[in-house]
Formats: structure tokens, sequence, C-alpha cells
């Protein structure tokens, strides 16, 4: 049987690595205020820092109401479960393919493949949003804060 007490230990580890990896490689970009705000490092390493709170604050509600939380049992295999399984695989894919085809292109991938698991099925509701998401990013971090995109790796 696996209890709350086990999966809340498993995703409060898992945070705190995921967060310290976040923030070590954010730290390698530029943090510093400028006449044009942060540097591009200072808010992915804010998420970093929030996750790393989040799952300490996990961690430590865990061991304070330990006794009560191992009389839960949580059912991993539920087919409420599937879509969460479904994403955390589409999550992986996107993250590869950033490397291979670029940001936007796995972006470009990405974002119907997510609206489509959620049951979105409007063609030209996704293609407009999958539009009007990617140049914004373009926009915003390409053009006004010139920052570097991930290119394929043929680039």
């Amino acid at each position: 049987m696996i209890n709350m007490k086990k999966c809340n230990c498993v995703v409060g580890v898992l945070g705190l690595v995921i967060a310290g990896l976040i923030m070590q490689a954010a730290a390698s970009f530029p943090m510093e205020f400028s006449t044009n705000g942060p540097g591009p490092g200072f808010w992915p390493f804010a998420l970093g820092a929030a996750l790393f709170v989040c799952a300490a604050i996990l961690l430590g509600y865990t061991f304070a109401n330990g006794k009560e939380l191992e009389t839960q049992e949580v059912k991993l295999t539920g087919p409420a479960n599937k879509r969460v399984y479904v994403m955390m695989g589409l999550v992986v894919v996107f993250t590869a393919l950033i490397s291979i085809i670029g940001f936007y292109g796995a972006a470009i991938l990405a974002i119907p493949a997510v609206m489509y698991l959620v049951d979105y099925r409007n063609k030209k509701g996704i293609a407009l949003t999958t539009f009007g998401t990617v140049l914004f990013i373009y926009l915003v971090f390409g053009m006004l804060l010139k920052t570097q995109m991930p290119k394929p790796f043929f680039m």
C-alpha cells in the first residue's frame, strides 16, 4: 500500500532537487536589474526559489502530520491519473524537442498537444492560441527582453 506520507516525501525531495537545479541553471544568466528591468536569470531563479519553499513546506507538513498521513491510501493507477501521466510525458517530450528543433518549434508542437489533452477540439481555437502564444513569447522575450531562446541543433 502506498500512503500519503510516502508520496509527500517523494514529491518533496524531488521538488527540492528540481528547485536546486532550476536555481543553479538560472544563476548562469545575469540577474541584476538594469533600466530594462531584471536580467534574464531573475525570474527563473525566483520560480526555483518558490518551488524550493513549497517543497520544504510540504516536507515540514508531512513530518509534522506523519501518523495521520500514513493512514491515507493513494491510488496511483486510477483512471483520473491517466491525463496527469500523459501530461508528464508531454513535458519530457517538449524538453527533449527544445534541444532538437528549438524552443519555438517545440512550443508549436506542445501547445496543441496540451490543448487536445484537456479535450479542446476547436481547430481554429488551437491554431490561434498556438500562434498567439508563440508570437507573444517571441515579442516579449525575444524582442523586448532580448532573451536568446534555444535554437535547433542544426542552426
